[in-house]
């Protein structure tokens, strides 16, 4: 695996693997097999990803094959654990290599699971305020969103003050720093 995956490949506290299309295990951290001894509804069998959770597989299913966003979350109760448990999934685009993904698992015993889910179910932000939102994260200034679509400038700065109205910010510096929690890291 190329050094472009080393946020991936790097310590950290949550079990992480990377995948390919066929969820088939390319690399996983030296945790995760004890980490999934205690876990019900996440299994590694003959080195392939299997979820047992039905909404869990269905929502991974169509972020694989159906879907063109980069990064997802998914959540679900696992039973054995006695808590939510979240995957986070991030494509990985690397030249030269199958295609693959990246899935962090975060069991949430602490009821934080709105951490990692979109912010836009969160905030029941609508899809273009989403789009909007996103782009602003980004760095993009109000030109570069009209110039990146067919809305108009006043179009643009009336999702923009409602996408702070939801999230109860004034200024898109307390969007940033509301938000930081919900970014996919």
């Amino acid at each position: 695996m190329p050094l472009l995956l080393n946020e991936w490949l790097s310590a950290g506290r949550n079990p992480r693997l990377i995948c390919d299309a066929q969820q088939r295990v390319l690399w996983q951290c030296p945790n995760l097999s004890h980490w999934l001894d205690g876990a019900s509804a996440i299994k590694l069998e003959r080195e392939q990803l299997v979820l047992t959770d039905k909404r869990a597989q269905s929502g991974l299913s169509e972020f694989l094959h159906f879907s063109d966003k980069p990064d997802t979350a998914i959540s679900f109760n696992d039973e054995k654990l006695s808590r939510r448990v979240v995957l986070q999934c991030r494509r990985l685009e690397v030249p030269r290599f199958t295609p693959a993904f990246g899935v962090r698992i975060i069991a949430d015993a602490a009821g934080l699971e709105c951490n990692f889910l979109h912010f836009e179910e969160t905030f029941g932000m609508t899809r273009q305020e989403s789009a909007i939102c996103r782009m602003l994260l980004q760095g993009r200034t109000v030109q570069e969103i009209v110039d990146a679509g067919s809305k108009s400038p006043d179009t643009i700065r009336f999702h923009i003050r409602n996408i702070y109205q939801k999230i109860g910010v004034s200024s898109r510096e307390a969007l940033f720093a509301s938000l930081r929690p919900f970014l996919f890291d």
